[in-house]
């Protein structure tokens, strides 16, 4: 989004200031946040097949990171969510985790069976498997594992932000070609950093360390969205929805009322289970914010959500700059040019709504970024030096090069 997109006109009726905004979006008021709230329906994709109900995801949504940032901002964060919040996840979750074991003995054995069972017995053994099987970004995401044998000054980092944070190092350090970074615990316990090249390498380089630092403090923020029961309990819901949503959309009249029946039951329930989880996984990522400022510092944790608002745009930023996509300065560059040409106090008070949506996994990067404006300023206890950076980006070299054959493919 350029300045240009951001126009001004009318008149704010709260605060009498100028409205920004250009059609067919809702007109807001930089100044006073009026009507920020608003759904754009061309900006919102459809997540739960009904329009009504992404209305009502919307609003819900951004009342709710609003007063989840007011209930955080000026105080501790705390390692644990509110105990009854997460009996009431468990509570929710567990029946339908142990519903795919169910179906699946059901379809076994009426396959057993004969006669009808010979073809319910599949259909529901299918209806597990689409249950149960990975998202489409988990089997495409591909990354590539660097150790320490390849990196040591790329690990000697990771030490020591490890050792700032109060966290466990990581397992496994994947490097990936994602506009994005993550950091997960997978279900033998292990412990997992995935660095997206692009991202990495358009940050200035006390951002990388807020980067690290900040997915480092997932591995001991408790965060409930990424326990197995929870995690679980969402995805068979997302499943039942989905196949509903394609069967009536697929013309099967027949379950047209059966849809009409289940699936406000589905969206009660996932919308329970993703409003309780979702507050204690903002909380999760304040408190990995937190921890970003203690090692990186305030400035850099806030200067890497900048980054964040624009690192969608890199992709066409370098192929527009013709750019080698094998050279981390050009990253560099093309990261540098989108923050100086964007309007970033626009997008961050934008991501308020744009980002409000109950399936988000991350709080609206705005509130993020006031988050940490709002709190007195630490300096950094992790600051590499230059020959340190020079050394990582040698190591990196290498699959900064598989990166552009990946991405030109």
């Amino acid at each position: 989004m350029t300045a240009a997109a951001i126009g001004t006109h009318q008149t704010c009726p709260q605060c009498q200031g100028h409205l920004a905004g250009t059609d067919p979006a809702p007109p807001w008021c930089p100044a006073c946040e009026w009507n920020l709230g608003a759904f754009d329906r061309h900006r919102v994709p459809r997540m739960w097949g009904l329009r009504a109900a992404d209305r009502a995801d919307h609003w819900l949504a951004f009342r709710l990171n609003r007063r989840q940032h007011a209930s955080l901002a000026g105080r501790p964060v705390g390692h644990h969510g509110n105990p009854l919040a997460r009996v009431a996840m468990l509570l929710l979750a567990a029946p339908l985790v142990l519903l795919v074991p169910l179906v699946l003995v059901a379809g076994v054995l009426l396959t057993l069976a004969g006669s009808i069972g010979a073809v319910l017995g599949p259909v529901l053994i299918l209806c597990v498997l689409i249950m149960v099987w990975p998202h489409r970004r988990e089997r495409h995401r591909n990354p590539w594992t660097v150790d320490r044998t390849a990196a040591p000054a790329l690990f000697a980092l990771l030490d020591r932000v490890a050792t700032a944070a109060g966290t466990p190092m990581p397992h496994e350090v994947h490097l990936d070609h994602d506009v994005n970074a993550y950091s997960v615990v997978t279900l033998r316990r292990r412990r997992i950093l995935g660095i997206g090249l692009p991202l990495w390498a358009s940050l200035e380089p006390q951002e990388r360390v807020a980067l690290l630092a900040h997915e480092f403090g997932h591995f001991v923020n408790h965060d409930s969205r990424r326990g197995v029961v929870v995690l679980g309990g969402l995805r068979v819901l997302r499943a039942m929805l989905n196949m509903l949503t394609a069967t009536v959309r697929q013309g099967s009249l027949w379950m047209v009322p059966v849809a009409v029946v289940v699936t406000p039951v589905l969206w009660l329930l996932s919308a329970a289970l993703l409003v309780l989880s979702g507050r204690d996984g903002q909380r999760a990522e304040y408190l990995a914010d937190r921890i970003a400022v203690r090692v990186a510092g305030s400035a850099a944790t806030a200067d890497l959500f900048d980054g964040l608002l624009v690192a969608g745009d890199l992709p066409a930023a370098m192929t527009a700059g013709h750019r080698n996509l094998a050279d981390p300065r050009g990253w560099r560059t093309a990261g540098t040019a989108l923050r100086a040409s964007a309007p970033l106090e626009s997008l961050r008070l934008l991501s308020l709504r744009h980002d409000a949506a109950l399936l988000r996994s991350h709080p609206p990067t705005g509130l993020r970024h006031r988050m940490v404006r709002s709190r007195p300023e630490e300096q950094p206890q992790v600051a590499p030096t230059e020959q340190e950076w020079a050394a990582i980006d040698g190591e990196l070299a290498p699959w900064f090069t598989r990166l552009a054959r990946r991405l030109n493919d």
